[in-house]
Formats: structure tokens, C-alpha cells, sequence
């Protein structure tokens, strides 16, 4: 066998930069349009997480991973990283968060969410939007805006997603 410049010169010898140990990468993320406190023009999605103080009502400020997000409560005042968890949202782990989804009257949670599909609990890959009608499911919206809570000051802890959707009744 002829031992061409190609065999004994390869690109990772070459170059150092590890082409052949290639690190693991995201998949596709969810458009950023999705991200963010709530608005009333918008589509936000809400999440129930918890970064260390219980389960919490929010939204999603930015996209780590596949399965890992950058999450905040109404007020801005608990936030953190969670992993998306299938769990019921009242036995979330500090770190972990959930994603609830209405499908067809049944609430179902999240494994895993990208672009347009996502995977529910009982393993089907289906569409998503906010709205559920035809072969979608309807994903929990965070809602028209961000309201003062008991104490009727805004930036609180008591903060709270006005107008946001409740499939499960978490809060």
C-alpha cells in the first residue's frame, strides 16, 4: 500500500483541532422567539422549575441544551439552569423542571422539546404550537405580561404570570 501525504499528514494530526472526537452538540434549538418574560403579542413558553426554593411558575430566558435551560420565575428574582424532567410539577428536584403540554383534554410532560416536534411522557413525537388544533399539541403559554402578587409591588417574589395557561394546575 502506498502511504500517500493524505494517510500520514491527516487533518487532526495536522491541524490539532479534533475532528475525530467531536463534542456533543445541541440538535436543533427552539426559536428565541419563544424565550422570554411574557407578552401580550407573544408566545412564551412557561415552564415549572426549581432552583432551589421550591416549585416555581416561569418562564425560559435561554437555551443551554438540548434538555437544559436558562430559566426565570414572573418577578425575576429566583432563577437558574434546569434540566427538563418528566416528573408531576409538585415533585421537581432543585434543578430540574418540567414543560407541560395539553394533549387533546389530557396533560402530558415534556421529555423532549426542539424546533416544531416534541416527545411527551408516553413517548410519541408530535408537532407543537400554543394553540392544539389538528395533529399539534397545545404547549402551556406564559402569558400576557407579569403582575405584582400579595404584596402589589412589582420585581417581587410574589410576582406572578398574568393570563398564563394552567393545563395541569400547578399554578
Amino acid at each position: 500500500m502506498w502511504r500517500t501525504y493524505a494517510v500520514t499528514h491527516s487533518v487532526p494530526d495536522r491541524t490539532r483541532i479534533g475532528l475525530l472526537y467531536r463534542r456533543k452538540q445541541m440538535g436543533r434549538p427552539i426559536n428565541k422567539r419563544y424565550f422570554g418574560a411574557p407578552t401580550a403579542g407573544g408566545n412564551e413558553i412557561k415552564v415549572q422549575f426549581n432552583a432551589g426554593s421550591g416549585s416555581t411558575p416561569g418562564y425560559i430566558v435561554k437555551q443551554v441544551g438540548s434538555k437544559r435551560f436558562k430559566v426565570s420565575n414572573a418577578g425575576g428574582t429566583d432563577t437558574g439552569t434546569c434540566v427538563l424532567v418528566d416528573k408531576a410539577s409538585a415533585a421537581i428536584a432543585s434543578g430540574e423542571m418540567t414543560i407541560t403540554v395539553d394533549d387533546g383534554g389530557t396533560a402530558r410532560q415534556v421529555t423532549k422539546i426542539s424546533g416544531r416536534v416534541l416527545t411527551m411522557d408516553n413517548g410519541a413525537r408530535i408537532d407543537w404550537d400554543f394553540t392544539g388544533t389538528g395533529d399539534t399539541v397545545a404547549v402551556e403559554e406564559a402569558g400576557t405580561g407579569i403582575g405584582a402578587g400579595v404584596d402589589a409591588t412589582l420585581g417581587t417574589v410574589d410576582d406572578v404570570l398574568t393570563g398564563a395557561d394552567d393545563t395541569e394546575g400547578d399554578g
